[in-house]
């Protein structure tokens, strides 16, 4: 069981090694070359899709939107909803009728929109290509293994396809021939038509039927192709949509602003011009036929009308005729001009709401006006007939009468003069609407915004670098303060070592003496050594001669660079040194002492060669080597064997020390096997590089093994890093 002051001492060095504030900021510093390298290379693919994604220029004019001038009674036109709520309605559903299908379907039509021409390009760096050369050059040039392709300052205008009625799409390249000729293909490559720029060319299309083409314009070397597509109407319909926008500035103005994007500034004029024009004529012919059914049903009235008229004035005369009675009372005249003036408006609101229903349902608000106004009208009607009855009988009779002649007389004579009056409306309709500013654009472009890409680009690859070099940082937790060894292992640390780039290069190196102890002693990395042979020289060791044993958890710990500096330093001290490389699957110390691989260990072990025939003199007084020989199939046998033994027992007498270099502890056995014949073995740790999972692997393999680890090196310490607190190893640097 783990005790509670176990625990404790473990969730101390938890919370220790928790990364702060500081080291993040530490750790984003360190990754500089990688956070450089992705800034770069974000630069680089913002260019790319800053100049591959083609120019967008827009277009801007100016439209008043008038009250509608709506053909139904005006006597009702005050009844709707008015006001700036009415208003801003009005003017918002204008707007949607410009942006609607029938509208820029028109548009679509008149400018053959369906129609899409575009230069072939080279696959990924064409098209940027080809942009760079036309902004900056005049010329067109060839690259001799893609010919075909465009390359800058190629162009062609194709305005017009006819195809039967059922083809709804259909592609096509087009093949430039000179002189001002083409050939169309269709994308299987069969020849569909010959043609010359300016005429209409004929052909027959396999599995389409007869076609027609006209280009009108085509700028191009011999040998290029283009892409030419007809698409749908509705997608042709709803691109153009797309790039149409429409906003009323200022709010309630009535005043609408119309832009539109375009590939070029002709083109989005052209576009924005065919799209109000298609609108106006719309609106014009909208309410051009909103007269004519007006005035037709006037039409239709005016005859049946004139015939009551008649009828009414030939009652009353016949009347008047029969009874002698040629006037009325001044209070039966009253009466009758009340009723007169309601009976003809009861008959105009009828009339009326008869128009509306031309336009409108039952339900609409305008026909519900005139219902209502019927309605009341009827009630004060039927109202005043009531003081009828208080009149004589031949009065009343003759007031009845002239009340027919009298309406009927005044409703024909206002729908003959309606009639007439709609007949001059309608030859002088103009619509609701009407152009301000034509279309206008700019020749500056307003998209792509290339230097705001390019910025974007920067600093996504800042970000992107940042993130990766945290996430590599959390995710791989490296041991890389040498007190954690202390603390959370329980191994003395005999030596920090501070990296050096010879540790680096060794395995990298021609063959040739390259030993940082002798070619530079002074380096602080040296001076590190020293004192680990300082702490060898004072550590336990029992026996006139001392058997050390240096191994790592893993591979590219630096150990070989610390035995051999350490056994090069010890020699120098006056001692008798014998480095012993035992590591005999990849050992590589003969390249850093410039000597031959073999004879060495592998031909001890196996009786092939004695020790004295296989030690090889180094540059360095008193420093011998013993390489590692031959590569054996089966080293962990060869350590086993009695060899082994007689060969401690020949080199006790003749060295001081004895230093072997083991393969790591984790990848294989062999460390463990040797680590039982010496008087000490020091565990190498590699800053950033071993995880504290493989250190404590590593120490309980051992321990398993019962063989006692004497301490440990921490090689490889970044003075430079920021994450360690701002250079709080900076000591390491120091010269005296």
């Amino acid at each position: 069981m783990v005790s509670a002051e176990d625990k404790q001492g473990s969730k101390s060095a938890d919370d220790e090694k928790e990364i702060d504030l500081r080291e993040y900021i530490g750790i984003v510093l360190d990754g500089w070359p990688w956070i450089a390298a992705f800034a770069i290379l974000g630069l680089l693919i913002a260019t790319y899709f800053a100049w591959k994604t083609p120019p967008v220029y827009q277009a801007t004019s100016l439209m008043r939107v008038e009250q509608s001038q709506n053909m139904a009674p005006q006597a009702f036109m005050e009844q709707q909803i008015t006001g700036g709520r009415s208003n801003i309605r009005a003017v918002s559903a204008e707007a949607a009728v410009i942006r609607s299908r029938s509208v820029v379907g028109d548009a679509v039509d008149d400018l053959h929109l369906r129609v899409r021409a575009a230069p072939d390009y080279f696959p990924v760096i064409g098209e940027p290509i080809a942009r760079f050369v036309t902004a900056n050059f005049k010329g067109r040039f060839e690259i001799p293994f893609a010919s075909g392709y465009a390359w800058g300052n190629e162009s062609v205008n194709v305005t017009r396809i006819e195809m039967p009625d059922a083809v709804n799409s259909a592609s096509f390249q087009l093949v430039a021939n000179g002189e001002n000729q083409f050939t169309l293909y269709n994308r299987d490559g069969q020849q569909v038509l010959k043609g010359r720029v300016g005429t209409t060319a004929s052909g027959q299309a396999p599995g389409i039927g007869p076609i027609k083409i006209f280009v009108e314009a085509l700028n191009a070397r011999p040998g290029t192709h283009f892409s030419v597509r007809y698409v749908p109407r509705p997608a042709a319909i709803g691109s153009l949509q797309s790039k149409l926008t429409i906003s009323e500035q200022p709010q309630g103005s009535g005043l609408l602003n119309l832009t539109l994007l375009g590939s070029s500034p002709a083109e989005a004029e052209r576009r924005l011009d065919s799209v109000m024009t298609s609108y106006i004529e719309q609106n014009v012919e909208k309410q051009s036929e909103q007269a004519q059914r007006r005035l037709d049903f006037l039409k239709e009235q005016l005859p049946q009308l004139k015939e009551e008229r008649d009828l009414a004035e030939n009652k009353l005369r016949d009347y008047q005729t029969e009874s002698g009675t040629l006037d009325l009372s001044a209070e039966a005249q009253s009466v009758f001009q009340r009723l007169t003036n309601l009976d003809q408006q009861i008959a105009q609101t009828e009339l009326q709401r008869q128009e509306l229903l031309q336009e409108y349902t039952q339900r609409a608000p305008q026909v519900q006006a005139a219902n209502d106004k019927r309605a009341s009208l009827v009630r004060q009607r039927n109202e005043l007939q009531q003081q009828l009855k208080t009149l004589p009988k031949a009065e009343s009779q003759l007031l009845q009468l002239r009340r027919d002649v009298e309406v009927n007389n005044q409703l024909y004579t206002q729908l003959l003069n309606t009639s007439q009056g709609l007949e001059i409306t309608k030859a002088g309709i103009t619509g609701v609407s009407h152009i301000v500013d034509s279309a206008y654009a700019s020749n500056g472009k307003i998209a792509p915004k290339r230097q705001l890409w390019l910025l974007i680009g920067l600093l996504a690859g800042i970000v992107v670098a940042i993130l990766l070099v945290l996430t590599r940082a959390l995710l791989r937790v490296t041991v890389d303060d040498p007190t954690e060894i202390e603390s959370k292992y329980g191994l003395p640390v005999y030596a920090t070592v501070p990296f050096s780039s010879w540790e680096s290069t060794i395995k990298r190196r021609k063959r040739g003496f390259n030993l940082l102890a002798v070619h530079r002693p002074d380096d602080p990395t040296v001076e590190s050594i020293r004192s680990l042979r300082t702490s060898l020289q004072f550590a336990m060791i029992e026996g006139d001669t001392k058997y050390i044993a240096i191994t790592g958890p893993t591979p590219a710990c630096g150990k070989s660079f610390i035995a051999a500096n350490t056994a090069a330093l010890i020699a120098q001290a006056g001692a008798r040194v014998l480095l012993v490389d035992g590591d005999l699957r990849r050992g590589q110390l003969f390249r850093a002492f410039g000597l031959e691989q073999g004879p060495g260990f592998s031909e001890v072990l196996s009786g092939d060669m004695t020790v004295d025939g296989a030690i090889q003199k180094s540059e360095v007084e008193n420093l011998d080597v013993l390489t590692t020989g031959k590569r054996p199939p089966n080293p962990a046998e060869l350590l086993i064997s009695r060899h082994f033994d007689e060969m401690k027992t020949k080199l006790e007498s003749k060295y001081d020390y004895v230093l072997f270099d083991l393969p790591p502890v984790l990848n294989v056995t062999d460390a463990n096997i040797v680590a039982n014949h010496v008087a000490a073995t020091f565990l190498v740790v590699r800053s950033e590089h071993s995880t504290g999972h493989e250190v404590d692997q590593a120490v309980r393999r051992m321990h398993r093994d019962d063989l006692k680890l004497t301490g440990a090196i921490f090689n490889g310490l970044r003075i430079d890093r920021r994450r360690y607190g701002y250079s709080k190893y900076g000591y390491y640097a120091y010269q005296y």
